[in-house]
Formats: structure tokens, C-alpha cells, sequence
């Protein structure tokens, strides 16, 4: 029996996007390899990719003693981002592993070591999980970080938070548009054009998307997630959420574009993202860190300077750091956000 009165994105097994692209290429795990080993593309090998991306020592006495007043943000690598505001240390798609991969010598390793360990993060108080794909939800990661802070996660993630060790009183797993409070902050899980999958079986079944977050301040910022470039759902998400102060917008795996164009957005996609969003400043996230692709792994910031150049933004406006950097950015906070453990959800 159907449910009539599911949200349009709900299947009988899981979820779709909300604006489905047309698309020629059939995808599959099997079918990606097959393009990964015996395409046509030279898929760089992350052996050779060491000290190619620039990395800079962590501001320890920063991260450990921020000032409230400002934004400030931490690249640790790829989607992992350590975001500090208003007396509030939240973290975004913890991955600390040598390999984003279910297996311990297979799957794309790591080629850039972490910008900050696990034992060098201040006391978290959220983690932020955009989708249960291995480069951005390692369960050995979680399970070291343990159940200090509250994470919040798109529907049906829970199951699998839970085998990382984290009690079910501990996360709050959100649909698309529903917002929870956490103390003065409110929490919102938006739409991405993305997939979740953890084996060969289970795709769409466990939901996917980003966060925007609102300060008592009026400060409002944007996790993009994993996303494809979708004009009408880019389109519709501006005119409901635009006005954006920071954002963390993805830049890398893009090629080959006929096959990863829905999934992920290039640096010129993102750069559209930012402006349909409306974002005044923002961090390149999602480059640098494992070999997911076929482009070069230092090509996205190149490109990311050319298309900001083209539409006329500025170099400290989108930024891609290196990985380990601190980075400030002005706020409008001027005491403290209250926290509190308790969440109240609101949709």
C-alpha cells in the first residue's frame, strides 16, 4: 500500500531528489569502476598526490580560545570543518580516517594528513553529518568522538550513528525543511542534489542534504553537503533561504563531468551556488584530500580563481585555505550564544 501523504522526495524505499535531473548515463558501483580502471580518463593516484596541497600548522591557542564575536573557521580537510561562533564549537562531516572506504587497504586513501587530530579539538558541542557516504561519515571517527556533543543527521542515519557508539538520546535526525532549536540556535536541514549509499544495496535509502544555521544574531550559515549544480532547486532554495553570511561550498570531484555532474559541483558551479544563495564570504570544501576523481588534485582552487574573477567576487570573499588554516571572519554576535543540551523540533 502507498502512502499518499508522504513528502513528494519520500519513495517506498528511501528518498529521491527533489527536482530530479534528466540524465543518459546509467550509474552504478559497478559501472563507476569500470570508468574508474577502463575509462578513458587518467585518474590521478594518491601516492603521488603527497605535498601537492598546501597546509599550514593549526592555531591551537585560537581553537581553544575563540573569540565569540567572530567567526572562525578551521579546515581539517575535505568536507571536515571545525566552526566556531558565539561560544559554539561545531563540526561538520567528521572524517579522520586513512582511507574513505569500508575496507581497511581498498577504497581512495588519504593524501593529505588531517589539519587537526581528534585529541587536538576543543569540546564540541554539535556535529553536523550531511550524508552517510565513507568520505563523510566514518564510523571509527564518531565513535572516537564519542557521545559529548549532540549531532544532528538526515532521516534513517541514525542506525548507522548508532554503530559508532552514539546513543539515540544523543542525535536528532531531520527531514528536508525541518529545523530544530539548540539553545538560541536554529538548525535547518536543506535539500542537496546528491545520493547516500554505504553498499552496493542500499542506495537513496537513508536521506541526504545540508544545513543552514541562524544565530540569535541574525547570522546565518550555509553547510552545502555533497551537491550537483540544480538550477530550479538552487533557484527555489534562494528565494526560501538566501541571505547568507558564510557558507562551506563544495568544489572538487568533477570529472568526468558526464558522470559526476549530478552529484558534485565544479568550481564554477559553486560559484553559482554562491550567488544564487546568496553568499557573502565562503570556504572551498571537498578538494584535497582524496582521490574521489579524474581531475588533478590542485586543479579546483585554479579553477575556483578563475570563475570568482569572471563573476566579479573577491579573492577573501571564496576562499580555499590551506588545509590546517584558521580563518576569521567578522560577526554581529556580541555576547555568547546560550546553549543548551535540549533541542526542540519545529518544522
Amino acid at each position: 500500500m502507498t502512502n499518499d501523504n508522504r513528502p513528494p522526495h519520500h519513495t517506498e524505499t528511501g528518498f529521491e531528489n527533489r527536482y530530479p535531473l534528466p540524465d543518459r548515463v546509467k550509474r552504478s558501483f559497478w559501472r563507476f569502476m569500470k570508468r574508474r580502471y577502463f575509462g578513458a580518463e587518467n585518474w590521478p593516484k594518491a601516492k603521488h598526490q603527497r605535498g601537492k596541497i598546501p597546509t599550514e600548522a593549526p592555531n591551537l591557542d585560537a581553537i581553544h580560545n575563540p573569540d565569540p564575536a567572530r567567526l572562525q573557521i578551521t579546515w581539517i580537510g575535505h568536507a571536515t570543518v571545525l566552526v566556531q561562533y558565539g561560544g559554539l564549537n561545531i563540526l561538520t562531516d567528521p572524517v579522520f580516517a586513512k582511507r574513505a572506504s569500508p575496507f581497511r587497504h581498498l577504497g581512495p586513501a588519504r593524501y593529505s594528513q588531517p589539519g587537526l587530530q581528534i585529541d587536538e579539538l576543543p569540546r564540541l558541542d554539535l556535529v553536523l553529518l550531511s550524508h552517510n557516504h565513507y568520505d563523510h561519515f566514518d564510523v571509527a571517527s564518531l565513535r572516537k568522538i564519542g557521545n559529548a556533543p549532540r549531532y544532528i543527521l538526515p532521516l534513517k542515519n541514525g542506525v548507522l550513528l548508532e554503530t559508532a557508539g552514539i546513543n539515540p538520546d544523543r542525535y536528532d535526525e531531520l527531514d528536508w525543511d525541518q529545523s530544530l532549536s539548540h539553545g538560541d540556535l536554529k538548525i535547518t536541514h536543506v535539500p542537496s542534489n546528491h545520493w547516500s549509499a554505504r553498499t552496493t544495496k542500499d542506495r537513496k535509502e537513508m536521506l541526504w542534504g545540508g544545513y543552514i544555521l541562524e544565530f540569535a544574531d541574525g547570522y546565518r550559515f550555509y553547510f552545502v553537503g555533497d551537491t550537483g549544480w540544480n538550477e530550479r532547486l538552487f533557484a527555489e532554495m534562494g528565494e526560501q533561504y538566501g541571505g547568507i553570511d558564510f557558507g562551506l561550498i563544495p568544489i572538487g570531484a568533477y570529472e568526468p563531468s558526464d558522470f559526476m555532474r549530478h552529484a558534485h559541483t565544479n568550481p564554477e558551479e559553486a560559484v553559482q551556488i554562491m550567488q544564487v544563495m546568496g553568499v557573502k564570504q565562503a570556504l572551498a570544501i571537498h578538494w584535497g584530500t582524496f582521490v574521489l576523481t579524474a581531475e588533478p588534485v590542485d586543479e579546483p582552487p585554479l579553477r575556483l580563481a578563475s570563475a570568482r574573477k569572471d563573476a566579479g567576487i573577491s579573492d577573501d570573499d571564496f576562499i580555499a585555505a590551506p588545509i590546517g588554516a584558521t580563518r576569521f571572519f567578522p560577526g554581529k554576535i556580541s555576547h555568547p550564544i546560550k546553549a543548551n543540551n535540549d533541542t526542540e523540533a519545529a518544522q
